[in-house]
């Protein structure tokens, strides 16, 4: 799938029905479905890549009189390598699954599921495609921090994992890729699939 840049993404933490949670301190927002964006009064800087990888599964040769006869078609569980420039500390630790305790974060017991859509654009036509998860969770493998110099300020990006699951709302499939212009279209529907019982898009246009 040919994308030029990357306009959004959209996150949303699952209760154990599916459902997202619709609670600012439970969940991301009151809306259930939380935007990543470039708001600096927000403590987001947003998106500078989400590398999606096993988008399908690799096939198992079969063989008979000397020749490979058939093959396998496994589904594709795929991962996702997010590199924010910078998320909300507090909605970063909570796709974590971390706990707050006296003001700081403590790794959690269990992970937490989440849902996540990536929005890019066709470079043909500028038509927006999305790229849904249903289920998954997030880790984080390291921190990497450094110093400044005299001539330079040193940065770490946050960079996060996300590991899809199989969503029964796609016949076990772990990923979905909406087009604007497809038929049945609908922003709405496309973000209650993924993100159920969100309010964040009440109208079927992208806003």
């Amino acid at each position: 799938m040919a994308t030029v840049g990357l306009d959004a993404v959209y996150v949303g933490l699952k209760n154990g029905d599916g459902s997202v949670i619709v609670d600012a301190i439970k969940g991301l927002a009151v809306t259930g479905a939380y935007k990543v964006d470039t708001n600096k009064s927000e403590g987001n800087l947003g998106t500078k890549s989400a590398n999606i990888t096993n988008i399908t599964g690799t096939p198992t040769k079969y063989s008979g009189n000397n020749e490979v006869v058939d093959s396998s078609k496994p589904h594709g569980y795929p991962s996702v390598a997010w590199d924010a420039n910078d998320i909300n500390p507090t909605v970063l630790h909570k796709l974590l699954g971390d706990v707050l305790e006296t003001g700081g974060w403590v790794e959690g017991d269990t992970g937490t599921e989440a849902g996540l859509i990536i929005c890019s654009e066709r470079p043909s036509n500028g038509e927006k495609v999305y790229f849904a998860f249903g289920r998954g969770q997030f880790t984080k493998a390291s921190q990497n921090i450094q110093t400044n110099t005299d001539t330079a300020e040193t940065r770490e990006d946050d960079n996060l994992t996300f590991t899809s699951f199989g969503y029964d709302k796609w016949h076990g499939r772990a990923m979905k890729t909406f087009y604007e212009k497809a038929d049945g279209f609908d922003m709405k529907v496309m973000f209650d699939e993924v993100f159920p019982g969100q309010t964040l898009i009440t109208a079927s246009k992208a806003s």
